[in-house]
């Protein structure tokens, strides 16, 4: 398997021909796909986890402490329950799972990229994020770029070394992400606990756009 590593700008370039993906949910796994732009290697979630994390967001404020060892050995913490907000931010993320992928998509009508995906969502809630993902790592407030740091609805942008970030995604809690992504076809959830080494290796920036 080759790797395009060709950033956003060479994408426009060169028309942003892609072979065709199938339409997939949130709930599929899905083969490890390296593709321009939004973004590479991706794992499917199971529905237990999507349960556990979106269907039945607790109104506790109890932040748990334990964490989910994923089949290589990685560790990700546990995440407390996320703000009202981000609760809300979280439900209208979930509300688009399977619209298309498309590059430079902007609405659940045309499709989504990455950054489309992120503007899209948090504008509903009169958060205003800029069109790219390189752009969208300077707002909000910064926050660690590590796992322990991160809180539900938190973006988290990817970048390989000597790159410009090419990839934004929604902090879901407990090691899964929400993001359009070319490898899955459309919006869909990650789980990093099970695999998605791309996304832990090259996770450079996170940011709050909500408290």
């Amino acid at each position: 398997m080759i790797r395009d590593t060709r950033g956003p700008e060479d994408a426009f370039a060169v028309g942003m021909i892609t072979p065709p993906l199938p339409r997939i949910g949130a709930i599929a796994a899905v083969s490890v796909l390296s593709v321009a732009g939004c973004t590479p290697a991706n794992l499917g979630v199971s529905p237990e986890t999507i349960i556990d994390i979106i269907a039945s967001i607790p109104s506790s404020s109890t932040t748990t402490t334990t964490s989910r060892r994923s089949p290589s050995g990685r560790r990700i913490p546990n995440s407390p329950p996320p703000s009202a907000t981000a609760a809300r931010v979280l439900r209208t993320a979930d509300s688009y799972v399977g619209v298309d992928y498309v590059w430079g998509g902007n609405s659940p009508r045309e499709g989504f990229d990455c950054s489309g995906f992120t503007k899209y969502v948090f504008a509903k809630y009169r958060v205003t994020l800029p069109r790219t993902a390189r752009e969208q790592a300077r707002v909000g407030s910064a926050v660690s770029a590590n796992f322990g740091s991160l809180r539900p609805g938190d973006l988290m942008f990817f970048a390989e070394p000597g790159e410009a970030v090419s990839h934004v995604a929604i902090y879901v809690g407990s090691g899964v992400i929400i993001h359009a992504a070319s490898s899955l076809g459309g919006v869909g959830y990650t789980d990093l606990n099970k695999g998605g080494d791309w996304f832990v290796e090259y996770f450079v920036a996170a940011r709050r756009p909500a408290q």
